[in-house]
């Protein structure tokens, strides 16, 4: 069986100001992590902040 693997969540176009402080509170991590995470684009807090921010400031679909 092949493993497919999944890519992350493209972050919304459109973020508030202060949105990565928002998110840090929210994960329980430091601002500057989501910062460098970001800066990254790689590892399992990378992934987490997206999921994050997705959940929070993403489109509402119905």
């Amino acid at each position: 069986m092949e493993t497919k693997k999944s890519s992350p969540p493209e972050l919304p176009s459109l973020l508030p100001h202060g949105w990565k402080k928002e998110v840090a509170l929210a994960l329980g991590i430091h601002p500057n992590t989501v910062s460098r995470a970001l800066r990254s684009r790689k590892g399992g807090t990378y992934i987490r902040i997206i999921r994050t921010a997705v959940a929070k400031y993403g489109e509402k679909r119905e």
